[in-house]
């Protein structure tokens, strides 16, 4: 699925487009699992745990991600949180 990843107040970038392939009951329990683990610790979320999840969790390569901005990066990790978390249809 081709979901657009808008910059948010703090943020300055151009919309772009992010394919976002099924989250599936598991990847969606990993995924949250992942953040109520670091959130738990007490600790703010990585630059690698928000690089990590674009990469499992979107069809971009690694030099394709190499080329965002640390904004764009966090970004497409939160819509993919929000992809996986929304009222399935």
């Amino acid at each position: 699925m081709s979901v657009k990843v808008k910059a948010n107040d703090n943020q300055s970038f151009k919309t772009f487009e992010v394919e976002i392939p099924e989250i599936d009951w598991k990847k969606r329990c990993e995924l949250n699992d992942l953040m109520i683990a670091t959130t738990q610790e007490g600790n703010t979320p990585t630059f690698t745990f928000w690089g990590d999840i674009c990469l499992k969790y979107t069809k971009l390569s690694e030099e394709e991600l190499n080329n965002c901005t640390t904004d764009e990066i966090i970004a497409i990790a939160n819509k993919v949180f929000e992809v996986a978390n929304s009222k399935k249809k």
